[in-house]
């Protein structure tokens, strides 16, 4: 009698796709409530501008998960921990619609923090399952979930609530997408080399130390700390930019909020298949490193661009520049994150990638509220746009003079 044959190795292809589908879907959840901001505001007797207490708790919610949420989950797989993290976004998008602003910033918090996972989980899946001269194409299809997530939140949940019962509808049907993410994502329990739990015991020593044992793990290495150093310095100009376009060209630049709006949707547009692009040339490259100098480079350009940017300027121009930014602010992403997990030592991939994209998210928090402050002082936008384009390009320089240290 022979003995059974062992099954083929799954292919890599469908649990990248559905790892992006998760990130989309987890993406499209924390764009929800600020796409949202005007109706919920005004049925809670908040001012519009409070839209952005929602955006800020989202990224706050996130960067908690950077921290603790690792040492939180290490007894888990990393697709467990993606499923927790669909579920408990669904969860939380219900109490929205209870429609209390308390509760809402609550609930802001929880999908930001269940959005968290998509980092270190995600990253932890791809690293095992692609090939190694594929990974940062494949980590930037990933990465392209993010504006893919943020188009089709724009596209799908007004329709939700235009036919279908309001917002309370609207954010039901995302909750819905996040609990089917979760079970499509169970469907490769078994079937793909994941981790296995961890065998560390839980105790709150463990969890008080989390964050420092994750800011060691970057400082330890050179190169680490100039990849996290480029990642926030591109999170500035990233940052900046989405916080700040819409209303840079209708507030500077004379355009209506739905000509804006088209502007902001090109950039997203382009920025979907930039980030896969971007992870190809750094495929092509060998180099995620030498991939993401330019990125920066191109990024910081693209910022001082925008700048010349002003009430006479001509559609054609800013199409162009909205397009280039998509391409390169907007891209670098996946490129970032693959260096960071290339890098970091062997089973620390999560905490690697954890403990950058916490402090990218810190350059996602800040620096819009200090373009605000540059805006108010200067009178004007191309002061804060050019200086959120000089941190890049610096970091450009310093990942340039390290490589070529490495090089003697």
């Amino acid at each position: 009698m022979t003995a059974p044959t062992a099954p083929p190795a799954p292919s890599w292809v469908p649990l990248v796709i559905t790892v992006t589908l998760v990130q989309a879907v987890l993406a499209l959840m924390s764009r929800s409530l600020p796409l949202f901001g005007m109706p919920l505001t005004s049925a809670t007797g908040m001012p519009p501008e409070a839209v952005g207490q929602l955006a800020s708790a989202t990224s706050f919610g996130s960067m908690i998960f950077y921290l603790w949420g690792p040492a939180l989950l290490i007894r888990l797989t990393s697709i467990r921990q993606l499923q927790i993290g669909c579920a408990t976004s669904a969860v939380a998008m219900l109490f929205c619609i209870a429609g209390h602003w308390e509760g809402m910033l609550l609930a802001a918090f929880v999908i930001g923090f269940g959005y968290g996972p998509t980092a270190p989980a995600g990253s932890d899946l791809l690293m095992r399952v692609t090939p190694r001269h594929r990974r940062a194409t494949i980590f930037s299809i990933k990465q392209a979930g993010v504006p893919l997530g943020g188009a089709a939140a724009g596209l799908l949940l007004p329709a939700v609530a235009a036919y279908y019962g309001g917002v309370a509808a609207a954010l039901g049907a995302a909750a819905a997408l996040a609990l089917v993410a979760a079970a499509t994502l169970g469907l490769w329990k078994g079937a793909v080399d994941d981790a296995p739990p961890s065998r560390i015991r839980f105790d709150l020593a463990h969890m008080l130390l989390a964050p420092a044992r994750l800011l060691a793990l970057v400082l330890q290495s050179s190169q680490l700390r100039l990849i996290t150093a480029a990642g926030f310095s591109l999170g500035i100009s990233q940052g900046v930019l989405m916080g700040f376009f819409p209303v840079f060209l209708s507030d500077h630049a004379g355009w209506s909020v739905t000509a804006a709006g088209a502007a902001f949707a090109l950039l997203q547009g382009l920025g979907i298949g930039g980030r896969v692009l971007m992870g190809w040339m750094s495929d092509r490259l060998g180099d995620p490193v030498r991939a993401l100098t330019w990125l920066c480079f191109l990024s910081g350009g693209t910022m001082a661009l925008l700048a010349t940017i002003g009430p006479g300027s001509s559609t054609l121009w800013i199409a162009v520049l909205s397009a280039l930014a998509g391409l390169t602010v907007i891209s670098w992403n996946g490129v970032f994150l693959t260096g960071l997990a290339e890098i970091a030592p062997e089973g620390r991939v999560g905490e690697a990638t954890s403990a950058g994209t916490f402090i990218l998210f810190s350059g996602y928090v800040l620096c819009p509220l200090l373009m605000q402050g540059v805006v108010y002082a200067t009178g004007g936008y191309a002061t804060g746009l050019v200086l959120s384009g000089l941190a890049p390009a610096l970091a450009g320089v310093a990942l340039m003079m390290g490589a070529r240290r490495r090089a003697r």
